[in-house]
């Protein structure tokens, strides 16, 4: 398994990229200014981009797994590289997501605690409704871990 930085052509990962936002214009907000890596096991199985959001926080904008390859402790190595790497630079490192029964128990695993919401934000920001596990998202839930 190799995480390596990914510094150009960031699109060629659009599919994985829209597992974990599935709205394009979105991703585009967040895509160039962030550092984005990629997990390969053999070709590419994860996926990640991380900003800057200035008082010693680390973001995580966009995470995702093949599908086919979930479960495997994919997305988990990538977290743990991220906590690695910046630990050093960085005090917090925070995702914000929605409040699904299979992404927060996830960074709840990972040592991520809830902070705080931002009511509304997938309503107010996409261009249709988004579910996840039957769910509709509507606020996003900010989850943070201590480096």
């Amino acid at each position: 398994m190799k995480i390596r930085e990914v510094n150009e052509n960031k699109k060629q990962f659009i599919a994985l990229l829209l597992l974990a936002d599935e709205q394009e214009n979105m991703i585009d907000h967040y895509l160039e200014k962030g550092t984005m890596y990629v997990l390969e096991d053999g070709n590419v199985k994860a996926e990640c981009v991380v900003t800057d959001e200035d008082n010693g926080i680390l973001e995580i904008k966009n995470i995702a797994v093949d599908p086919q390859n979930k479960g495997q402790g994919y997305g988990k190595a990538l977290i743990d590289f991220l906590v690695s790497k910046y630990a050093d630079k960085y005090s917090i490192l925070q995702v914000g997501t929605g409040d699904s029964p299979l992404t927060v128990p996830f960074y709840e695993k990972c040592g991520f605690v809830r902070s705080h919401n931002i009511p509304n934000f997938f309503t107010d920001n996409y261009d249709h409704p988004i579910y996840e596990c039957g769910v509709q998202l509507i606020d996003m839930v900010y989850l943070q871990r201590c480096l």
